[in-house]
């Protein structure tokens, strides 16, 4: 592999890795589809109780149905801020924090699991670390696509077997998501839709930077950590909860300005992927002899 050129090196590395990569992780995705299933369960149940209050109550008659971006918007809504001095209690918002966990396992300790194994004997074939850690933040990026297409495709097909392809009304969609999708412009839903992914693809490049620091274990705990510690803190600091389409700026006064979030999240991106390599630049990985330079 020596006489082939960086990109050819890459190249081959993502082969790998996409290949292998998925492979393992073959028994989690399976749990997440089945979990996200569980989730668009959820939704069928909360605008079915959504609308028989609605016409219990006198507010008129439910919608004809519901369509792709009322799953995904259920998917990804999350909860309002956590008010201690008000007097609405607080929601947790389970399945949201469910999907940050599941894209955290998903990540989990692929990367650095192996490299005593043939990961190692790949390393030494190719001869370049920086190739060998960019491979694997490309196969961080397509695992996340991967997990947020598994989320389109469950949506797609509840949309198609029973949502008809409709919308919520504005009673069904206070009452499932908490906010109405119709006072929302075409490219504010295209943000709010698209900044989950952002969120997740930084966080999880993130776990990978740290867990070739600390290990995947405290990588994965210091995550999950953190979008827990965001969820209930909201502070501008702690981005964890920034992709909750409640808590933003378009649904509410004062809430997260999308343009900053995707500002950071590309950021968090950024550094990761570099203090990431220059970590695993300087790791030693046999007894203090750098077999892969």
């Amino acid at each position: 592999m020596k006489h082939v050129g960086k990109r050819g090196k890459l190249a081959y590395l993502v082969r790998y890795d996409l290949a292998m990569g998925f492979f393992s992780n073959r028994a989690k995705f399976v749990v997440a589809f089945a979990c996200i299933t569980a989730l668009a369960a959820m939704f069928l149940s909360a605008i079915d109780a959504a609308a028989r209050y609605a016409e219990a109550m006198g507010m008129g008659e439910s919608s004809a149905g519901f369509g792709l971006v009322d799953v995904l918007a259920y998917f990804f809504a999350g909860s309002d801020y956590c008010r201690p001095d008000e007097s609405v209690p607080f929601v947790l918002p389970i399945g949201w924090l469910i999907q940050q966990v599941l894209v955290a396992v998903l990540v989990g300790n692929y990367t650095v699991r192996d490299l005593d194994g043939q990961a190692f004997q790949v390393l030494v074939r190719v001869g370049a670390r920086q190739a060998w850690w960019l491979s694997k933040c490309l196969w961080v990026a397509a695992t996340v696509i991967a997990f947020y297409a598994a989320e389109v495709v469950v949506a797609l097909i509840a949309t198609a077997a029973l949502g008809g392809f409709g919308a919520m009304g504005d009673v069904e969609a206070v009452g499932v998501l908490g906010f109405s999708l119709s006072a929302l412009g075409g490219s504010h839903l295209a943000f709010l839709l698209l900044l989950p992914f952002a969120l997740s693809l930084a966080l999880s490049l993130a776990q990978v930077a740290l867990s070739v620091v600390a290990g995947p274990f405290i990588a994965f705990v210091a995550i999950v950590s953190f979008v827990v510690v965001s969820v209930y803190f909201g502070s501008p600091l702690l981005i964890g909860d920034c992709s909750m389409m409640m808590r933003s700026a378009f649904v509410q006064p004062g809430g997260v300005d999308v343009t900053v979030a995707f500002a950071v999240c590309a950021a968090v991106c950024a550094v990761s992927v570099t203090l990431g390599g220059l970590a695993f630049g300087r790791r030693d990985l046999v007894g203090g002899q750098d077999r892969a330079s």
